[in-house]
């Protein structure tokens, strides 16, 4: 069985001769048929070489996933021709994602308003309390700002002691910075 995918390449261009592919296809498996990955075998000079061995690829009780950033048409022509099914694998675009530095950002300028947006933005994204006052924590160490590091840092014990939910808290601690 033969599989080619274009669009995706997990690794750097195998480096395999026609006679080492040729004796994979044409060897049984002791424990069953096999699946074997190489990248890149139909760009370049090689290609043709290899097109040549897809009969024997496909007779093959191992499973050879063949793949290609782009294909040629002349290559998917050949493939086409030999009944093997080019899968093309498009890569999604990446969901907008809340950008949690512009918490740190914003305690770092000790720019309230920014702050408290930027927070209502984080919790909104799903972002964890925690996670989020442990990034402000991290800031005012850098800023070398004891004091915010103490308080946040008692913000973070005191909502585990009931004294409220931390987002409320941290909230509450952005509106009176």
């Amino acid at each position: 069985m033969i599989k080619v995918v274009v669009g995706k390449v997990s690794g750097p261009p195998a480096d395999v001769s026609q006679e080492e592919l040729f004796s994979l296809a044409t060897t049984q498996a002791l424990f069953g048929a096999e699946q074997y990955t190489f990248a890149g075998l139909l760009t370049g000079e090689q290609s043709q070489d290899f097109l040549k061995l897809v009969p024997e690829l496909k007779k093959s009780p191992h499973t050879f996933v063949l793949e290609e950033e782009k294909l040629l048409k002349k290559e998917s022509d050949a493939l086409a021709k030999a009944g093997v099914k080019v899968e093309t694998v498009k890569e999604k675009k990446k969901e907008w994602k809340f950008d949690q530095h512009g918490v740190a950002e914003a305690l770092g300028k000790r720019d309230k308003k920014k702050l408290w947006l930027a927070l209502m933005a984080s919790f909104a994204a799903g972002e964890k309390a925690e996670a989020v006052g442990g990034l402000m924590a991290w800031k005012a160490r850098q800023m070398k700002d004891a004091n915010l590091s103490r308080q946040l840092t008692f913000l973070y014990h005191d909502s585990h002691r009931g004294a409220g939910e931390l987002e409320l808290l941290l909230e509450r601690f952005a509106l009176k910075l």
